[in-house]
């Protein structure tokens, strides 16, 4: 008969046989900024209930007319908002940007990697023109935190500081993108809010009303490498019809560009988008589209994922 003592001295050396059988943890590290480095397409948004920007006093800084300058504004202020664009980090902690597409990079910010993957940056707008008098006006800047993922080629971040709520999604992209490089059939899912504002009627003492409706996309479209957003003979014999997206589309050559998307009850909507590559393979890796809505008065953003 096996005593209660021996028992536990058993059960001891078989539980302790079994954790030092446990294979160690292989998380991953980080050496530095050179493990980032490379052309980046970036998708900011804030997605709080839409409200009108509020007017800046002033001495506030201001953003440039470029896509930098729209993120970093958005990001100073309260009000929902979505855009896109593309940096490059150079592996040093440097981080550059072009006023247009294909134009001469600047320095516009800064970075650092840590040894347990996370990232902080700061990010300025270094386009912004000269104000009255000729004075320089203050760099309007944002702070972000957040961690790499996906083998350093995306850096999912947050902003911090004194305003706080935007979202950046940094993901690699091409060195280069064509119009006809953007051939194939995607998914789009996509959601937004349009905001109208009704004058008060003559003579009535109250003020200006606004009202938010919501919209969403959600589809299939075929980019035929010519600027078409199309229906292939597959989608044609669909009975969804309601799931059917056309349009047309641009393509800079710093893989940025413009559309409009054409939903089946006609509706129109216009875009900026960034191209950006899924996995590690930029050359033959899946495509993804990120989408900020730009028609005045609506705030939304969408992602098209190649089928």
């Amino acid at each position: 008969m096996i005593r209660a003592s021996e028992l536990r001295c058993a059960l001891i050396i078989m539980l302790g046989g079994a954790f030092a059988t446990v294979p160690a943890l292989d998380a991953r590290t980080c050496s530095g900024t050179g493990d980032v480095v490379g052309s980046f397409g970036w998708f900011g948004v804030r997605t709080s209930d839409f409200v009108p920007v509020p007017a800046m006093p002033p001495g506030t800084a201001v953003g440039s007319s470029t896509p930098l300058g729209g993120l970093i504004v958005g990001a100073m202020n309260t009000a929902a908002f979505s855009s896109v664009g593309r940096l490059f980090l150079d592996g040093n902690g440097g981080v550059f940007a072009t006023s247009t597409p294909g134009g001469v990079q600047i320095p516009a910010g800064s970075y650092t990697v840590n040894l347990d993957c996370t990232v902080s940056a700061t990010l300025t707008d270094a386009f912004a023109t000269p104000g009255a008098s000729g004075l320089t006006p203050m760099q309007a800047s944002a702070t972000f935190e957040g961690v790499m993922v996906e083998g350093g080629n995306e850096i999912d971040l947050m902003e911090t500081g004194s305003s706080t709520g935007t979202i950046l999604t940094l993901k690699k992209t091409k060195q280069s993108c064509t119009i006809d490089g953007m051939f194939s059939s995607f998914g789009i899912s996509a959601i937004g809010v349009t905001t109208s504002t009704a004058l008060p009627t003559t003579g009535a003492q109250s003020s200006s009303t606004s009202t938010a409706t919501p919209f969403s996309i959600l589809g299939r479209f075929v980019a035929d490498g010519a600027g078409n957003l199309i229906q292939d003979s597959i989608a044609q014999a669909s009975p969804l019809n309601n799931r059917k997206i056309t349009g047309t589309y641009t393509v800079n050559l710093d893989c940025t560009g413009t559309a409009t998307l054409v939903t089946a009850d006609g509706k129109k909507r216009g875009a900026n988008f960034v191209i950006v590559t899924g996995g590690s393979d930029l050359t033959n890796g899946p495509q993804a589209i990120e989408f900020a809505f730009t028609d005045a008065g609506v705030v939304g953003s969408g992602l098209a994922q190649q089928q």
